[in-house]
């Protein structure tokens, strides 16, 4: 009996856990400011006011919903000269030629890519996969300057 070929896949999803702890951050602080908004109109912290029974289950759906989205439909796609980002359904894709400079002490500390392309002076920043292989590939495959010769070309960027 034959196997049947998997076929291989060039997605790369991000952490799930920090993709977790954002919404759950992004909920509880929504909460806050709804409760104090409804809650403390009416001068007491307990017995709960109607509106809390209604705004709850409403944000900690749309928070489930989000999360759900997040970590179904933001990946990384690997091709053979770029690699794109597929975020909620945005698509951008970066040609390794392109990227210039990555700094490495920074992404490595905040586990995050921040590198700049030759076309904009903008610093992009783009989260770490789970592991580390769109990071690699970048510092693999870019013609990147040195942190100096960075400095010299580009004075005004900051980390």
């Amino acid at each position: 009996m034959k196997k049947l070929k998997e076929k291989k896949t060039n997605k790369y999803y991000l952490p799930k856990t920090r993709i977790i702890l954002i919404y759950l951050a992004l909920f509880l602080v929504m909460e806050i400011i709804f409760y104090i908004s409804f809650q403390l109109s009416n001068g007491v912290f307990y017995p709960f006011h109607i509106s809390f029974y209604i705004y709850t289950p409403i944000l900690l759906g749309l928070a489930i919903m989000f999360t759900v989205m997040s970590l179904t439909q933001t990946y990384y796609v690997l091709e053979k000269t770029r690699f794109v980002h597929v975020k909620l359904g945005k698509v951008y894709a970066y040609n390794f030629k392109d990227i210039i400079y990555v700094d490495e002490r920074w992404s490595s500390k905040h586990k995050m890519i921040a590198f700049i392309t030759k076309d904009s002076s903008k610093i992009k920043y783009l989260a770490f996969d789970k592991k580390h292989v769109i990071y690699d590939k970048i510092l693999e495959k870019s013609p990147l300057m040195s942190e100096e010769e960075f400095k010299i070309r580009y004075p005004n960027i900051k980390f």
